[in-house]
């Protein structure tokens, strides 16, 4: 069954694909160069080259300057062999030439020797240790590297640690987009981490990736750590691309089972303490790939030269537990009786009565007719004490629970590549991700102990096409588009649901405005001054359901003149985001506080008994529901050269232009505090502290009027502007929607050298 998020994305595609000319996605080209000279030092020029990727047999043709200079760009990264032929000269194969992604290689001079074209030199290429071709500052993570490093979780972005200056903050369980790094300093906010070219980075937190990705998947990973080109871009930090496997000439495929159990591990100090098991954890990673050419003998693609596929798919039928230490009230606490509600240190806890000059209750118990039925009812909803050994647990906490969470995790990589001719290549890949997490705490529910069973569905898809135009060996031009959807979703079961709405639980003191809470889900609740307790909490977002989607189109032109490779090119991103919106104070359900307050007169010394009794400090509710639809655009273009000066010095020079728009919401939602709309004369009042016939109260400081204690530090009515300086793009159309003005055409120049020492490739 196909989801709606990923019949957008494909019609998305489709749609694009028909509109405009063939694309390709962003993925980082590189480039081969090199120089051709005699024996004697002497350049050659006019010399044929060509360039063969030894998995797919696809050929680039280019001839040597007047210099003898040459280069192929627009080149994916791989395994090269270099074919140098001249008249007079014997004919020069370089083999095991590996190029990584984005990377500009220089093999050096390459020297040809005097004799007959038939006759064939071949050289085994050594890897080069530095950049001497570009000013850039970067590593890669090579495919070697990501299959022999083993990693707990199996996320390729763990591997992002091993390069230098990058710091990565943690690791993860099993795969995740979670992913928090350092790169030379930046904060973890400003990197951008793609694949096959479509923006990853999560433009909410800025601190994860969208759609997590098999190990097995991924070809490589292009680290860009300062110092890059003009024609890298869009955040101001690392540039990170990790780029999707691909087929080759021969079929080639794996299978990997990786395994996890919690009887590999030690116990927990805690749970031995407790006389508890060892948690349930059971990770079960399983991996198998294919790829090779997609042919027809003696019809089509016979020499196996065209049209590549390359196919991934991961499981992980992984199951944990959640398990914790709470306090929850007991069964007589539940009906009043605090008889026997005592410290941690065993010291009794009188319950006081409010009304009576804050004597306790006679036996410190509540009588029946003084007890709120709703503050009984949401005590109701804990769970029974389990845990009453109080020599291990020093009484700081009644119930433990351990709740299996199920977290299947499957991703796929589809990658096709097609070589039309020597002038043409097509290429598109697409990667998605599936996580329906279920469970009963910690699965899109806020609440410290298991509440209610949910699912949060994660599916996020992205895909990507490519399309290579190569006019001449010295002009070329990449068009490029991708997009990703991202819908996040919490469901539930009728029975579940109804195990969290007020009328079921016997709720019924209402709310103030309905409208937020259309599925009459109970209040928050949370209970100050007791140990470890146990709260209500639904998750700001309930039920969460989120669509995140990116669209981005570039195109870049490469043209080499005589010593310079002259680029030039454009980026457009198309953001658009729908959410319910996340705010969790005010609550859409309403929240009350029923801790211990000394500023509260109708405190009883116990949150248990302001709970029974009906009292509170503070309660918080939001007046509408409150939905964002927002969306941005992000336009960028630059134009760079990278300058052969000798064949030891390189200059790169060049500049990006950022166009970014703010951030709009659909219906205007924008609201900002604006200093030139703030009237001092008319600020806005707290009640403050002041006395009245002995007792602490508080004081309205215009009228002095006298509220009750509880009252102090909340906003005095009637006194000066509500909302002092506020505005919102609703209500007043002179300011723009996004509440900040554009920022215009902004520019990024770039400069920068290599400079190869001692001429032979080994210090720059």
């Amino acid at each position: 069954m196909v989801s709606n998020s990923a019949r957008y994305l494909a019609v998305l595609l489709a749609a694009t694909a028909l509109l405009l000319p063939p694309a390709r996605a962003q993925i980082v080209s590189g480039s081969i160069s090199g120089r051709l000279a005699d024996p004697s030092g002497a350049a050659i020029p006019g010399a044929s080259l060509t360039l063969i990727q030894n998995a797919t047999g696809a050929e680039r043709r280019t001839t040597s300057d007047g210099e003898g200079a040459f280069v192929f760009p627009g080149i994916d990264g791989g395994i090269y062999t270099l074919k140098a032929e001249s008249k007079g000269f014997k004919t020069l194969e370089r083999r095991e030439i590996a190029l990584s992604a984005g990377d500009r290689l220089s093999v050096g001079q390459l020297t040809l020797e005097v004799g007959a074209a038939v006759e064939t030199i071949t050289v085994t290429a050594s890897p080069n240790v530095v950049q001497t071709a570009s000013a850039e500052r970067s590593d890669t993570i090579t495919s070697q590297q990501i299959e022999g490093i083993l990693v707990r979780g199996r996320n390729v972005t763990d591997l992002l640690q091993i390069v230098p200056g990058v710091l990565l903050e943690n690791t993860q369980e099993a795969l995740s987009g979670s992913v928090t790094m350092y790169v030379q300093g930046n904060r973890s906010t400003t990197n951008n981490i793609s694949i096959d070219g479509v923006p990853q980075t999560d433009l909410g937190s800025g601190g994860s990736i969208r759609t997590p990705m098999s190990m097995d998947a991924v070809g490589e990973v292009k680290v860009m750590v300062s110092n890059y080109q003009a024609e890298h871009g869009r955040m101001g930090g690392s540039n990170i691309e990790m780029v999707t496997k691909s087929g080759t000439r021969e079929f080639h495929g794996t299978g990997s089972y990786f395994m996890r159990r919690e009887w590999m591990n030690a116990n927990t100090f805690f749970n031995n303490r407790n006389g508890q098991a060892k948690p349930r954890s059971r990770y079960n990673t399983i991996t198998y790939n294919i790829g090779g050419p997609i042919y027809i003998p003696r019809w089509f693609n016979r020499d196996r030269q065209k049209l590549f596929f390359f196919w991934n798919q991961e499981f992980w039928p992984s199951t944990t537990t959640n398990s914790g230490r709470l306090t929850v009230p007991t069964e007589a606490e539940r009906n009043g009786d605090f008889s026997q509600s005592v410290q941690p240190n065993g010291a009794a806890i009188p319950v006081r009565d409010p009304f009576n000059n804050n004597l306790q209750f006679p036996g410190n118990v509540i009588p029946r007719s003084r007890i709120d039925p709703n503050g009984q009812a949401l005590m109701n909803m804990f769970p029974a004490v389990n845990f009453t050994n109080r020599a291990v647990s020093l009484g700081t906490y009644n119930y433990l629970f351990a709740v299996p969470i199920d977290n299947p995790q499957r991703t796929a990589t589809l990658k096709l590549d097609y070589n039309l001719n020597s002038s043409n290549f097509l290429s598109g890949s697409f990667s998605g991700f599936s996580n329906p997490q279920y469970g009963s705490q910690g699965v899109g529910n806020n609440c410290n102990w298991p509440l209610i069973a949910l699912t949060l569905a994660s599916a996020p898809r992205t895909a990507a096409i490519r399309y290579t135009r190569i006019f001449s060996s010295r002009l070329i031009n990449e068009f490029k588009v991708g997009g990703l959807t991202s819908p996040v979703d919490v469901t539930y079961e009728a029975d579940q649901l109804r195990r969290v709405q007020r009328d079921a639980v016997g709720f019924r003191a209402g709310q103030r405005f309905p409208s937020a809470n259309p599925l009459n889900v109970i209040p928050n609740a949370s209970f100050g001054g007791v140990s470890n307790a146990a709260n209500l909490s639904l998750e700001a977002r309930f039920p969460r359901y989120n669509r995140y989607q990116v669209l981005n189109f570039s195109d870049n032109m490469t043209w080499t003149h005589g010593a310079h490779i002259v680029k030039g090119g454009w980026y457009f991103e198309y953001f658009h985001r729908i959410q319910k919106a996340s705010t969790g104070s005010p609550p859409f359900n309403g929240s009350f506080d029923f801790g211990i307050s000394a500023n509260n007169p109708l405190n009883t010394n116990y949150a248990y008994g302001n709970a029974i009794l009906g009292t509170f400090n503070t309660y918080t509710e939001a007046s509408t529901p409150l939905w964002m639809h927002v969306s941005m655009t992000n336009t960028q273009a630059f134009l760079q050269d990278t300058w052969k000066l000798s064949p030891r010095l390189t200059l790169d020079i060049g500049v990006r232009l950022y166009w970014i728009s703010p951030i709009t919401d659909r219906d205007d939602l924008m609201g900002a505090w604006v200093a030139s709309r703030y009237d001092p004369s008319r600020p806005m009042a707290l009640i403050r502290p002041g006395t009245a016939g002995g007792r602490r109260v508080g004081v309205h400081p215009v009228t002095g009027e006298t509220y009750p204690e509880a009252t102090i530090g909340a906003i005095a009515p009637n006194a000066g502007i509500l909302y002092n300086g506020m505005v919102l793009a609703t209500v007043d159309k002179n300011y723009p929607r996004g509440m900040v003005n554009s920022s215009g055409t902004q520019f990024a120049p770039r400069v920068g050298f290599a400079w190869d020492v001692l001429g032979n490739g080994t210090t720059a």
